[in-house]
């Protein structure tokens, strides 16, 4: 810096000064209003990218973990975040809800099961039973079944297990004492023994927690 009269690198006042090319330059701050309202568009994206946070926020481990990226900056969480904020919010603005039968906690090539049971017979607990689709494409018998299961009526309501049991198995006993006397949306999927595949999640319907 050379002075007032000389070239100079930094923020003075409402100047920035820097070099670029050997030439020194200066500009203008730019005139920030910060008391400007949001445009209806960026209120309206506001409220999804809450709404969004708060549904999938308490299983960022969980995500992680089953979606797959080749990306190294985008983690798991960032790519089902994404996805669902565009195909899994339903609504008029302001009036906006998250559409849980839309929602997909994991995507991938690895085939689901095609339908699947959840009931909730013994209190605190949901069986989920499916028909075993083991050959049918990539599916193998010995995959393994994830659950994840959000309670709306519980703050960071979440409940999930990876490595419950194999495809082959065709049903497993899933404890869910804490969410008992509450209605849960269930979700299932499978990852390959190796942990590299996953399914696309599936959603299995709300139960009702006896």
């Amino acid at each position: 810096m050379n002075g007032i009269n000389g070239p100079f690198s930094g923020k003075v006042g409402a100047v920035v000064g820097y070099v670029s090319r050997g030439k020194s330059i200066m500009r203008g701050l730019p005139n920030i209003n910060k008391s400007r309202k949001p445009s209806p568009l960026q209120a309206q994206q506001h409220v999804k990218f809450s709404l969004m946070n708060k549904f999938l926020g308490p299983i960022i481990p969980f995500l992680n973990i089953t979606n797959k990226t080749d990306n190294p900056d985008l983690s798991g969480y960032n790519k089902a975040f994404s996805y669902n904020v565009k195909n899994a919010i339903s609504g008029e603005y302001p009036d906006l809800v998250i559409n849980y039968e839309m929602a997909l906690l994991t995507r991938g090539d690895l085939p689901n099961i095609k339908q699947s049971e959840a009931l909730s017979q013994s209190p605190g607990k949901i069986t989920f039973s499916w028909t075993d689709n083991s050959g049918s494409g990539q599916a193998r018998s010995n995959d393994r079944a994830f659950v994840a299961i959000y309670c709306p009526e519980i703050a960071n309501g979440w409940v999930y297990k990876l490595d419950l049991a194999e495809r082959s198995a065709g049903s497993f006993l899933f404890d869910v004492a804490n969410f008992t006397g509450h209605l849960v949306h269930s979700y299932m999927g499978f990852l390959s023994a190796s942990g590299n595949e996953v399914s696309d999640s599936l959603y299995i319907g709300p139960v009702q927690i006896g």
